[in-house]
């Protein structure tokens, strides 16, 4: 029996490498918040006023930490061509487009509405990307 391989399109990919820079950078803020926690608490406490202490660096930086984890994992299981994970990217962005297009409609000030507008493109070029046809091809093969 020969499989036939569809390779991956490239807007999949462009998701995945993404999603992978996502992840080195929520690695990245966690490292910085377990390794700086008394210099950024000092820093935010001076320039916004309002008291920050180093164990909520360190709360910081654990959750920075799973998300990295997630995101790490999310953008392997879309570069191999995994539904499931497909699912997961196609509701968070759809949760995020209504809460967008909530806040558009309750604000309805300048940059609710232009933010709004971002988020909602951005998901709708995410959905696209990861359902269009070829992509649906690349999904369907490697499940």
């Amino acid at each position: 029996m020969s499989m036939t391989s569809i390779k991956r399109p490239g807007v999949v990919t462009f998701i995945g490498v993404i999603l992978y820079i996502q992840a080195a950078l929520a690695a990245v803020a966690a490292i910085m918040a377990f390794a700086y926690k008394s210099r950024l608490a000092d820093a935010i406490s001076e320039q916004s006023g309002v008291e920050f202490s180093g164990d909520n660096l360190i709360w910081l930086g654990v959750i920075e930490a799973v998300m990295a984890v997630v995101l790490f994992l999310v953008a392997s299981g879309i570069m191999r061509g995994s539904r499931g994970y497909r699912a997961f990217v196609a509701i968070v962005e759809g949760f995020r487009m209504a809460t967008a297009f909530f806040y558009m409609l309750w604000h309805h000030d300048g940059p609710w509405i232009e933010s709004g507008i971002v988020t909602l493109l951005i998901g709708a070029f995410v959905l696209w990307a990861l359902y269009h046809e070829k992509a649906d091809e690349f999904f369907e093969s490697t499940g």
